[in-house]
């Protein structure tokens, strides 16, 4: 007997989404607030912001995608997901170096245009592992939906 998914499972996805999206927004405007707020700098751009993020990422998907992909069994809903957490995690671990190096620097980044291409890089990775797990999510829930109505659903959303 397959077991039902109820709708509070879907807590998580919409979660992730959030947080997801919160990412991308906050890779969006750091650079923005640090120019206009230099003193912001150490709190939004450090390696415990960017920890604190990953780790809810996640969790969240751990608990609605990863969790659900047993029932469902859509390996596009867990591959968006597994490749969007990964390239956030890349994206993490290359700000927390960067910022790391900066500060190792006298807390200027040097490269000048160089340096831009790299960040603006950066940014459409970050960007786009926020995407992928949003639409992982997105994903999940209507497999989910599918599948309390009793049907075998990636193949239906495929074909």
């Amino acid at each position: 007997m397959q077991k039902e998914i109820t709708s509070g499972s879907q807590a998580y996805d919409f979660a992730g989404m959030f947080v997801s999206i919160l990412c991308g927004i906050h890779c969006l405007v750091t650079p923005l607030l640090i120019l206009s707020f230099p003193a912001l700098d150490d709190r939004i751009n450090s390696p415990w912001v960017h920890g604190l993020l990953i780790g809810v990422v996640a969790w969240s998907f751990y608990q609605s995608v990863f969790t659900h992909y047993k029932l469902h069994q859509s390996k596009k809903t867990l591959g968006f997901g597994v490749t969007g957490f990964l390239i956030l995690v890349v994206v993490s671990a290359i700000e927390v170096f960067a910022h790391g190096h900066g500060e190792e620097h006298g807390g200027h980044h040097a490269g000048g245009a160089e340096a831009h291409h790299d960040e603006s890089f950066v940014l459409y990775l970050a960007i786009t592992g926020s995407i992928l797990l949003v639409t992982s999510h997105i994903l999940n829930i209507r497999e989910c939906k599918c599948l309390n109505e009793g049907g075998t659903c990636e193949a239906e959303h495929n074909g």
